[in-house]
């Protein structure tokens, strides 16, 4: 990185490093739960991967909405996956756009279609990124609670190769 310093303003990485929460909510490092998908949020609190489910017609949807993405129905629950599907497709991020990432190159970002029909985004780890492949099983594990930048509480749900 061009260091800035001799310009008067401070460089890049300091000045995202210092900031805290207002960075992490501008450069999507945590999710900011909403009333749509606080049921998804809340779910990974206890560990349950949950999809939204449209009452009047079946589909399941994520990520979550305000109405049923197939019939417009708003009588809308939220169901616990069983948290295994297979990788739809994937990509390998070998260089960090963000300080924050340095230490976690190379790491696979996925497209995961889960069993009951939804596709989530996620990481896949606890496997050499080069081999990840499509079709690959996964099952949901998740990370350390943490907080978005409102204080609402979450844990980033992750998968990882499983037997099935």
């Amino acid at each position: 990185m061009r260091d800035l310093e001799s310009t008067g303003r401070t460089r890049v990485a300091d000045a995202t490093a210092s900031a805290g929460p207002l960075v992490d909510l501008v450069i999507g490092m945590k999710p900011v739960v909403i009333p749509e998908t606080s049921g998804f949020w809340d779910g990974t609190v206890v560990q349950e991967l949950r999809i939204q489910k449209c009452n009047a017609c079946g589909n399941t949807q994520l990520p979550g909405g305000p109405c049923c993405a197939n019939c417009l129905s708003q009588d809308l629950t939220w169901v616990k996956s069983n948290g295994t599907g297979r990788v739809f497709s994937f990509s390998i991020v070998h260089q960090a756009l963000h300080p924050s990432f340095m230490d976690r190159v190379p790491y696979v970002v996925a497209d995961i279609q889960l069993d009951e029909g939804p596709i989530v985004l996620s990481n896949v780890t606890d496997v050499d990124p080069h081999d990840v492949r499509i079709g690959l099983r996964v099952a949901v594990w998740f990370d350390e609670q943490d907080t978005d930048a409102f204080g609402v509480p979450f844990r980033l749900p992750k998968f990882k190769p499983s037997e099935q």
